[in-house]
């Protein structure tokens, strides 16, 4: 979701409008950067009465460390700010149409939706078809207390099963609602599909990241994480429950749809992400967080060194929970040994005089990425520097004259002489003009009865 503006973080109350009920407390529960540099998950109370401030609290914390402690979204936790929206209802629960139970809530929230018990949809939906009853109120509340989130979640303050994908995903209090959240979070985050068999008659029969048609073992799109050796289709038999495969059943069809592994969390609670779901979920991570959040200095900037100078050059990155990215430095696209931090030091005498290139890369090392194309995981930073080097002066005796010459490509030099080394005594300009010959510049000058010394001075 695009970030639209920055907005000010900590607890704030959205204006009231005349007769219409209080609404609105924002609060930060989680904290691990700049809001335009993080995930920013926003949870919105449903089915809470004004006395219920704390059971909302403690209910978005066991939602929340479920998600963030789920792999693989454990290893980039510290990649996620949190932040709750309460708003009271004037009824606890949610709707249960299909046995006569409606209750009074803020986004008119609904189980039984299109026919399925434990689907819980707000407006506009099948029994209630107004937008500003229940999106339209999520969109606004967002676009005024938060409107950086990436991710909205409805926690509906109801015990039932329950739940749906989308923005906002839902999930209710039961006592399954983290691994609901974390479920509905594979719809939302990455697109991921359900991967259950049960016919779901008007279901748009269009593939996802872990859903295929496709049996050619060469075209399946997860076909790097197949073993030779496994048969496709897979028989769902002991021999193959841990190996990814194609495994008939999946998109809400028995038959002629196939999904990555015999078990996986978008077919069953309870059940880890399998290889190829993990896979779209951290490249998902990183469409919105860059392995490079900044850098110093900025790669527009004209960088001139000039021997004994150095330059010193600095990126920011995020760090996952459990290891870190890579960092490697280059110059001229040549790796520096042990350049592999976030900062990178460079003297001027250690590059070639012109212009020369300074390059970081930064990747995510992680083994459950095996496919990116995008190459969301990599990120690359590349600065011009332009060097110009003191000149080494060489000098040759011809008789009663001594000829002294620099590198022609040393431009901006004066040759200057004294007669002693005393600190006191000035360097002159010889007045000499350079001659080129070859590729040097060079001079004539008689020797004289006493000693003389020769520099070369940047003008």
């Amino acid at each position: 979701m695009t970030l639209l503006r920055r907005c000010i973080l900590g607890v704030a109350l959205l204006g009231l409008v005349p007769g219409a009920r209080p609404q609105g407390i924002l609060s930060q529960i989680l904290t691990n950067g700049p809001t335009a540099k993080r995930i920013n998950i926003v949870f919105l109370s449903e089915g809470y009465l004004p006395s219920q401030t704390n059971q909302f609290a403690s209910d978005v914390g066991r939602a929340l460390a479920g998600m963030i402690r789920t792999p693989p979204f454990d290893a980039y936790s510290n990649y996620f700010n949190a932040f709750t929206i309460f708003v009271p209802s004037v009824e606890a629960g949610s709707d249960h149409p299909s046995t006569g139970v409606f209750k009074d809530t803020y986004f008119n929230s609904s189980y039984d939706s299109y026919g399925i018990a434990r689907l819980i949809t707000i407006p506009p939906n099948d029994r209630d078809g107004t937008y500003a009853n229940g999106q339209g109120k999520v969109n606004l509340l967002l676009q005024n207390l938060m409107p950086e989130y990436d991710l909205s979640v409805l926690i509906v303050n109801d015990a039932q099963y329950g739940g749906s994908g989308g923005s906002p995903l839902i999930a209710s209090v039961n006592a399954s609602s983290a691994e609901i959240a974390t479920h509905e979070l594979g719809h939302t985050y990455s697109g991921l599909g359900d991967e259950y068999d049960a016919a779901y008659p008007g279901y748009p029969d269009t593939e996802e990241p872990n859903t295929t048609r496709q049996t050619n073992r060469t075209l399946i799109k997860w076909t790097t994480w197949i073993l030779p050796s496994t048969p496709v289709p897979t028989p769902e038999t002991p021999a193959y429950a841990a190996l990814v495969g194609l495994f008939e059943g999946a998109h809400y069809h028995a038959t002629a749809w196939y999904r990555p592994k015999l078990d996986c969390k978008m077919n069953h609670l309870g059940v880890p992400f399998c290889e190829i779901c993990s896979e779209a979920l951290v490249k998902s991570t990183y469409h919105l967080v860059h392995p490079i959040e900044s850098n110093s200095p900025s790669t527009n900037a004209v960088i001139n060194l000039i021997d004994p100078q150095t330059g010193t050059f600095a990126i920011e990155r995020p760090r996952p929970a459990t290891y870190d990215l890579s960092v490697q430095w280059f110059t001229n696209n040549i790796a520096v040994p042990g350049a592999t931090n976030g900062q990178f030091t460079i003297a001027a005498s250690a590059l070639p005089s012109g212009t020369n290139l300074v390059k970081v890369e930064v990747s995510d090392p992680t083994t459950k990425v095996r496919n990116d194309p995008l190459q969301v995981l990599k990120d690359s930073r590349t600065w011009r520097v332009n060097v110009q080097l003191r000149p080494v002066l060489g000098a040759l005796r011809a008789q009663d004259k001594i000829v002294l010459s620099w590198p022609a490509s040393s431009s901006g030099f004066v040759l200057e002489s004294k007669t002693g080394l005393d600190p006191g005594t000035p360097w002159s300009p010889t007045g000499l003009s350079p001659v080129l010959v070859g590729n040097r510049l060079t001079v004539t000058n008689l020797i004289g009865t006493g000693s003389e010394y020769y520099r070369l001075r940047q003008q």
